[in-house]
């Protein structure tokens, strides 16, 4: 199977209400900073490392600001398989075995915001990285946000999860 591209679909940095991406390089908060060297330490000489790598020991420090997030049929739809409590706090729900399609059902338009941010992600097979405010829709409440998206995969060619690590803040200044 082959990463399907859709050049249609709105680009990441053309998203509104998500914040803005930024360079890896530009990354500001320190647990990012670790959660990063931690993923590269698991790639190795890899492109990416795999899913089986990233185990809750060697990513307990960043643990509650995780999401892994499943691509489903090469990216046709994406399921929240591991949520943590940083994330569940910020959401004001658990999102934790849903899809976007069923998450967007629960808060309408974040679902479809996230699909070409992760579709991206899946055809780069590399870091990406946002920074900025979520206003109140489709969340509850509105929050600052720093967060990188890390790909992993079993045969360092095609992504198979992603791993987003996130650190929030209720005041509305970028963290």
């Amino acid at each position: 199977m082959t990463q399907r591209k859709d050049p249609s679909a709105p680009k990441p940095a053309d998203l509104p209400g998500l914040g803005q991406r930024i360079e890896i390089a530009d990354v500001a908060d320190p647990l990012l900073h670790q959660a990063l060297a931690v993923w590269n330490a698991q790639r190795g000489t890899a492109r990416f490392p795999t899913r089986d790598a990233m185990t809750p020991r060697v990513m307990a420090p960043f643990l509650r600001n995780i999401v892994l997030v499943r691509a489903i049929d090469d990216g046709k739809d994406y399921e929240f398989r591991i949520v943590g409590d940083a994330i569940v706090q910020v959401q004001g729900t658990t999102l934790q075995g849903l899809t976007l399609t069923e998450i967007d059902k629960q808060l309408p338009g974040y679902g479809r915001a996230l699909r070409p941010i992760y579709g991206a992600l899946l055809a780069a097979g590399e870091p990406m990285a946002w920074r900025g405010r979520i206003e109140q829709a489709p969340m509850k409440r509105a929050f600052a946000h720093e967060t990188i998206l890390l790909p992993l995969g079993a045969d360092g060619t095609r992504v198979d999860h992603i791993l987003v690590v996130g650190v929030y803040t209720f005041n509305l200044a970028p963290p």
